[in-house]
């Protein structure tokens, strides 16, 4: 990852920050900085198209907080209209501004890991949840910062900075959750295995309102003993919940999102699932030439974008029910096991998962990226999409397995 002389100096920033005694950055022995249950830190770089979101979530996040006696919620604000970076406490109610920062790149993965390392100390408690809002674009990154540069965060830049917290604070981040589309992808989890416990988002575009704020911090107030798998198995189900009403809920817009999907990994069982991915990319590449109406068809039945939720970039079919559309081929045993091995491994992997009930079955929770043609791969006609290729990013599930050669097998087939 390449850091420029802004990102050097955050980083300076960073680790006087961590040797700095926690009284010194305001923690003392107030009732507002005491060790709590539950930390929750929202990364809220709304530099961009999504400023209008922001109120609405604040106002949230203060009705979700009649005390905050068992936990803290905690946002970096970034915005597009104003220079300048915001912190705000939520205490009983009402926000509080409790710092101001220089305007900064917010999707520099050097300022997210200054925000966390700075929020835990100034805010300690028992576990700790990120929220990165922000739009996402699944494995190309995410935090779009249109003040400074227009670029995106990269997701092994997330995981650098999430593992460099770990190292520095000797705790890290329990609960990492998504507020941004298309980020529940097998690639993108698997990059951040080794960064954080329990991964909780959406496969395919989260509507403005963002994450059920209310009811998981309502969960969260009422039960603070709750755990990070707990909380993120609530979200999920929340999440989907969230959106099956109009008028149940208050939403920025009056509209029914009746294709919401939702799912939470426990990250430590995803070295088991991307080892079984790679044997089963090992074992489909030499046959996909002869079963390419088999594979088609199953690509097909998967892709669980639609028009109400699909940028028309995104190609994104869902994982599970690919591979177990790879069953029609016959023919070749290792392959079934090989298909056994990856869903024993998903199910294990996924704890959670919910979604719309126009989905049916095809939306198990991961996605992985699958374009439709060489040209789809390559293309040209997507701001973003010009900007990464897919093998050259640096994904440590592409690296490590042969799913590029499957796809380049796939378009030489066709």
């Amino acid at each position: 990852m390449r850091f420029n002389r802004a990102s050097l100096l955050v980083c300076v920033f960073v680790a006087a920050l961590v040797a700095l005694p926690v009284s010194a950055l305001g923690g003392g022995n107030s009732h507002r900085n005491a060790q709590k249950d539950w930390t929750v830190l929202m990364y809220w770089d709304a530099d961009n198209s999504l400023e209008f979101c922001t109120e609405f979530a604040m106002s949230t996040w203060e009705e979700s907080l009649p005390s905050n006696s068992d936990v803290n919620v905690v946002a970096l604000v970034d915005i597009l209209s104003e220079d300048g970076i915001w912190i705000w406490d939520f205490v009983d109610g009402q926000r509080h501004m409790v710092d101001e920062w220089d305007e900064l790149n917010t999707s520099d993965p050097a300022v997210l890991e200054m925000f966390v390392e700075y929020a835990m100390a100034k805010f300690p408690a028992d576990k700790t949840m990120l929220v990165l809002q922000d739009h996402g674009y699944g494995w190309r990154g995410i935090c779009q910062d249109e003040t400074n540069g227009d670029v995106l965060m990269p997701i092994d830049g997330i995981a650098t900075a999430l593992k460099s917290v770990k190292a520095d604070t000797k705790k890290g981040v329990d609960l990492l959750a998504f507020d941004a589309c298309n980020m529940m992808l097998l690639e993108v989890i698997y990059e951040l295995k080794d960064a954080v416990p329990y991964i909780v988002g959406s496969q395919t575009m989260v509507p403005f309102d963002g994450l059920p704020y209310r009811m998981f911090i309502s969960d969260l107030v009422k039960d603070p003993g709750l755990s990070p798998a707990e909380l993120a198995t609530n979200i999920v189900n929340e999440y989907v919940l969230y959106y099956s009403s109009k008028w149940d809920y208050e939403h920025i817009m009056t509209y029914s999102q009746d294709f919401a999907t939702a799912s939470a990994v426990d990250t430590s069982k995803l070295d088991a699932l991307g080892d079984a991915f790679g044997q089963l990319a090992a074992v489909l590449e030499p046959i996909i030439p002869e079963h390419m109406k088999e594979v088609e068809e199953a690509r097909g039945y998967s892709l669980i974008g639609t028009w109400t939720n699909m940028a028309g970039w995104e190609w994104n079919p869902d994982v599970l029910t690919f591979v177990r559309g790879l069953r029609e081929i016959s023919g070749h045993p290792e392959l079934i096991s090989a298909i056994d091995a990856f869903e024993m491994a998903y199910n294990e992997a996924v704890i959670a998962e919910a979604h719309s009930k126009k989905y049916h079955e095809t939306a198990q929770g991961l996605s992985f990226w699958f374009p439709p043609s060489l040209a789809q791969y390559n293309s040209m006609g997507y701001y973003w999409a010009r900007q990464f290729v897919y093998h050259d990013i640096g994904l440590d599930l592409v690296a490590e397995t042969a799913w590029y050669d499957c796809l380049m097998a796939y378009y030489t087939s066709k």
